[in-house]
Parts: structure tokens; sequence; C-alpha cells
């Protein structure tokens, strides 16, 4: 009875010493990172796009990765795409969503009639010009007013720009 007792005691000690490192079967996440290195998450691709396709929120899928990133003054590009950007090449599955190969949809399309908004103050003048090219928010837009005049201001709404 004793030597059942002794026999079942050290299945037990070697059960628990041993049972957990054969559940364990991944090996544990590296936490520590070299002093040029950063953990990100990017957007990925998950199946092809063509040029011009809009993104769709299946389109995208979120990985985890580590960097090599060797400028101490500067921090690398975080900016996700989202649904509604348009890619401007063709992309493969798999592939990193970033700049300026997606990009967000333009509030400003060339050729289109826009609000030319200049303001100082309580002082504002709402001029109606075309707009010289296509832009982004914040995006450097040119407006012509006439033949001979073209003003030069930033995105700031759909068919709307700030003059500078």
């Amino acid at each position: 009875m004793v030597a059942t007792y002794l026999l079942s005691l050290l299945a037990a000690v070697v059960v628990s010493l041993f049972l957990p490192l054969a559940l364990d079967t991944q090996e544990p996440a590296d936490t520590t990172l070299r002093r040029d290195q950063r953990r990100l998450t990017v957007a990925v691709a998950t199946r092809a796009l063509a040029r011009g396709d809009t993104l769709r929120r299946e389109d995208i899928a979120m990985r985890d990765t580590v960097i090599t990133w060797r400028w101490a003054t500067q921090v690398p590009d975080t900016t996700r795409a989202q649904a509604g950007w348009i890619t401007r090449r063709p992309m493969a599955a798999g592939e990193v969503l970033r700049a300026p190969a997606v990009m967000p949809p333009p509030l400003v399309t060339s050729g289109t009639t826009v609000a030319a908004i200049w303001q100082d103050g309580p002082l504002r003048l709402v001029l109606s010009g075309v707009a010289t090219n296509s832009a982004t928010a914040g995006a450097p837009v040119g407006v012509r007013i006439d033949r001979t005049r073209r003003l030069d201001g930033v995105a700031i709404a759909p068919n709307t720009v700030r003059l500078r």
C-alpha cells in the first residue's frame, strides 16, 4: 500500500513536471527587440488587386511584423489602408497596403467645379472655379477661375478648396 502511494506520488510529480512542456508546442514569442527593430501591425491585401480597385473591408487583413528601422529621429509610417481607399498599381495577395500603392479617394477631381474659399477673420470670400488636378484631403489643388487666373489651395471637403 505504501509502495502504491509512493508510485502514484512519483507519477504525479513526473506528470506535473513534463506535461506543461508537452502541451506548449509553440515556441514562446521573443519580446525583446534589437535597438534598430520595431514591431508594427500592417495592412495586407487578402486577394490580388488591380489598379483602380476600391478596397473593401474583406480585402484588408492586419498582420503583426517586425521591421528593421535604423533611423532614430523618424518613426516608420503606420498609416493603415482603410475600406474605400483606391489602389494605384496592381497588388498581389499578401502585399503590404501602403502609400503610394494605395491612397484615400480624392475629395476633388480634376475638371470638376469646386467652391474656392478664402477667409480672413469674419471676412469670407467664396468663388466658383474648375479644379486643375485631383487631390485627397490636405493635398494642393489648382483652381482656374477664368482663362487667365489660377489660384492655389488645399482640398478640405468634397469639391471644396481652401485658398492659400
